[in-house]
């Protein structure tokens, strides 16, 4: 496996995850388990480390789940109250137990064993502002919150040797947020369950269009339909915003282009699997349920692309499924590769999540005898 990929991941104290330590990692790694168990938190996990503690990750996450909005309780507490924790609670989500925000909340931590001092910790604080010498205004870390300082509550997110303070008020702000982007030394990026949005579609096939990268999206387009002869993006006429477009494809057999998700929702899932894999180059792709819209029968012959791409675009993949078939594909495409391939089943056992590993002669045998992994 490459030095430039992980080949280990901890967690601390985030969502399902009091301690997660992943001892081995390869290049294509397959994650199942049950429901709940922490597969797509695993994915988060990843995120959040790989853009270093980026408070734009962090609050896409919330966004992602619904869990940025008031719930009907938390609203009533934040009428009667004129507390930070009520007001911005949304954030106890992201810590292990879901607590409501306070210093005694154990701090997230993410990295690799093997470097622990490039990990990424990030924990509730209080700050104050302040005016420095030249009159700019700042903030401080405070110890605790103290009503005649004015203070506030905030993360403290630790990188290696850099330290940034963020105001719970200033999380959901983007032009804020973009203060803190630019960190990663790699790419990283998340595919959802349910696709890519109409923005970040625009903003990935932006960086391909007339290069090589545009014929491995065509590539895999051809998976599901070999009579795909090209991709475009038009403007959306139903919007005014210009900045809205959406995938068009041509035939062999009709004469004019038509929507892409005129084609099914497994044309879509691929489509966005490819796109997203060109443009992590160099770097990681977490997809979560991946096989989503897919019919079972392209699903070896998509893991073989994947596997044939992942060494080629010096790329790392981590991806979620529930589906036996998906497992199927996976093992006979990591059986006829040169890439490792690594499936990790993730268990709840007394609250704590325990990961098992099945490489691929395991998977064979699994596969053989029919014994569950998922």
């Amino acid at each position: 496996m490459a030095q430039s990929t992980l080949s280990s991941f901890e967690v601390h104290g985030f969502r399902a995850f009091d301690h997660l330590k992943i001892e081995r990692l390869e290049r294509v790694n397959l994650l199942v388990g049950k429901n709940n168990v922490g597969k797509t938190a695993l994915l988060e996990a990843l995120w959040i480390y790989a853009n270093q503690g980026s408070p734009s990750v962090l609050w896409s996450l919330l966004e992602g789940r619904d869990e940025s909005r008031p719930m009907p309780q938390t609203r009533r507490i934040a009428d009667e109250s004129s507390g930070y924790q009520s007001q911005f609670s949304s954030i106890r989500y992201l810590f292990y137990g879901r607590k409501q925000p306070n210093a005694d909340l154990q701090p997230m931590e993410f990295g690799s064993l093997e470097v622990p001092g490039q990990h990424v910790s990030i924990k509730f604080t209080w700050v104050e502002n302040i005016i420095d010498e030249q009159g700019n205004q700042r903030i401080h870390e405070v110890k605790q919150a103290d009503e005649s300082l004015d203070t506030i509550p905030a993360l403290a997110i630790q990188t290696g040797k850099n330290n940034s303070l963020i105001r719970f008020d200033r999380l959901a702000a983007r032009i804020f947020r973009e203060q803190f982007s630019g960190q990663m030394e790699k790419p990283c990026i998340f595919l959802p369950a349910n696709g890519l949005s109409i923005h970040d579609i625009g903003e990935y096939w932006d960086n391909i269009t007339l290069g090589p990268s545009e014929r491995d999206v065509l590539e895999v387009m051809k998976i599901i339909d070999p009579e795909i002869e090209r991709i475009n993006l038009i403007s959306d006429q139903k919007t005014t915003r210009p900045q809205e477009r959406i995938p068009i494809v041509k035939i062999s057999s009709f004469d004019d282009p038509i929507p892409l998700k005129n084609l099914g929702e497994g044309m879509n899932r691929m489509f966005g699997i490819a796109l997203t894999m060109v443009n992590a180059k160099g770097g990681i792709l977490l997809v979560d349920e991946i096989e989503n819209g897919l019919h079972y029968s392209i699903l070896p012959e998509m893991w073989r692309f994947i596997f044939r791409s992942a060494q080629r675009l010096n790329l790392q993949i981590f991806a979620t499924t529930h589906s036996w078939d998906c497992i199927s594909g996976f093992q006979q495409a990591a059986q006829e590769s040169e890439q490792d391939g690594l499936l990790i089943r993730l268990t709840n056992k007394r609250g704590k999540i325990i990961p098992t590993y099945y490489d691929e002669q395991d998977l064979v045998i699994a596969t053989r005898e029919q014994i569950e992994v998922r």
